[in-house]
């Protein structure tokens, strides 16, 4: 099994999920941003990803979350599952939830904290994917899991027998290049693509196939870009590339990459929904709500900047 044996390009949205108020899930709203990002064209979904906020649900959580966003694609869009957890025996139970659940995919950072060395990371990954017969991805994700698959490593990991893609969240850009030199030919491979280097990486056919975002607060035009960039309608696509690094500059300026500029990555992505009267819902605490007029008048100044109509709430309770 490699990257001939899918079908996995362009734009996969991370899903947030939505909480109340009070911070219970809320699975109404999980099902209606999974029917809007499919209507704007999302190429894919990923559900429990760090945008989906794992780390603050229940194992059971986690199960619910997986099988409503499942449900409500209904085979239209690749859904993709993410099993991350710092202890082996619950990934493998997500692994398996996944799989009879009808995912499509699951999707494995090394665990959290736990600073495997190569040897371990390379048992760890044919454990976990042992228990599965679906295609998998890689998740390179340094940020959160405090471990790095270095590209020597990743290229070990490509030859588990189902292994057939990795997304590359990795800061440093000269990493992705090489992670597309490196097994480009035997894995699909995602990393920062919305971009105008990502449009030149496409055009000139040096590889990199998609790019996994934060929601979709360019709406119908982050997967549009992808659409352009294959037809060869480069104006068109760097057109968007370019707005959609003005709108991310503007909420995301002097942040640490994870924690934006007027809060956390998560609450930001969800009052850039609520801002656009979509189903964003809350953060659950400790994550806190983007609650305050003034950094919400700038964000649906950056959105009203970037051509998006504002039509929600400018404050939060």
């Amino acid at each position: 099994m490699d990257r001939n044996d899918v079908q996995w390009r362009g734009y996969y949205a991370a899903l947030p999920t939505p909480f109340t108020e009070s911070g219970n899930l809320d699975l109404d709203s999980l099902q209606k941003a999974t029917e809007l990002f499919i209507d704007q064209g999302a190429h894919g979904l990923l559900v429990n990803g760090s945008t989906g906020e794992w780390t603050s649900q229940s194992h059971s959580e986690r199960k619910a979350v997986a099988e409503s966003v499942i449900a409500a694609a209904d085979g239209r869009v690749p859904v993709l599952v993410s099993a991350t957890s710092a202890e082996l025996a619950a990934s493998v139970d997500l692994i398996r939830h996944a799989t009879a659940a009808g995912a499509d995919s699951v999707l494995l950072t090394p665990p959290p904290g736990a600073r495997l060395t190569d040897s371990e990371l390379d048992w760890y990954y044919r454990k976990a994917f042992g228990e599965t017969e679906l295609p998998c991805w890689l998740y390179n994700f340094p940020q959160e899991s405090n471990s790095s698959l270095s590209v020597p490593l990743i290229e070990r990991l490509a030859a588990i027998e189902n292994v057939v893609a990795i997304k590359q969240s990795t800061p440093d850009d000269r990493e992705f290049y090489a992670t597309i030199r490196a097994v480009g030919e035997e894995l699909v491979v995602f990393g920062h693509m919305l971009s105008r280097i990502g449009l030149a990486l496409i055009h000139s056919g040096q590889g990199g196939d998609g790019h996994f975002g934060s929601g979709m607060p360019l709406g119908e035009q982050m997967p549009q870009f992808f659409e352009l960039a294959w037809r060869g309608e480069l104006e068109e696509a760097a057109a968007i590339a370019d707005r959609f690094e003005a709108l991310m500059g503007a909420i995301r300026q002097g942040s640490d990459g994870y924690n934006w500029r007027f809060g956390g990555m998560q609450a930001a992505l969800k009052a850039v929904m609520n801002l656009q009267g979509q189903p964003g819902g809350y953060p659950r605490k400790p994550k806190l709500p983007i609650a305050d007029a003034v950094s919400l008048d700038k964000m649906a100044a950056a959105l009203i900047e970037a051509g998006l109509a504002v039509a929600g709430p400018r404050s939060e309770k």
